[in-house]
């Protein structure tokens, strides 16, 4: 798969024992139909991950935009905010055709 997009994210809260980590990539596969991949799970185990398809890059980006969603109610649902760790937008690409203004103003802002 060709990724498009990825954004790494974590969170970790001592107190709570809550170390999380969060990964949705989003590209193309051989057949051009849009991949989204979801990666987490507790920081230092092996990820889970789900693979979401679809022939329409609308539906993708709702997908990909849902998922980073969630995680800004993070702070009420695990006691602390996600990071973003590490972002990788090639040159072609950019982060607003993906993720809405709103949610990257939180998340930049983390």
């Amino acid at each position: 798969m060709l990724d498009l997009l990825t954004i790494s994210l974590e969170a970790h809260n001592d107190e709570r024992n809550h170390h999380r980590r969060y990964e949705v990539s989003v590209g193309r596969d051989l057949l051009g139909h849009w991949i989204v991949t979801v990666r987490y799970g507790r920081v230092g185990r092996p990820a889970r991950e789900l693979r979401f398809g679809s022939r329409d890059v609308e539906t993708a980006r709702s997908i990909f935009a849902d998922r980073l969603r969630r995680r800004l109610s993070a702070v009420r649902r695990i006691g602390c905010a996600y990071r973003i760790r590490e972002l990788s937008v090639p040159c072609n690409s950019a982060l607003s055709d993906w993720v809405p203004p709103p949610v990257a103003a939180v998340l930049m802002a983390g």
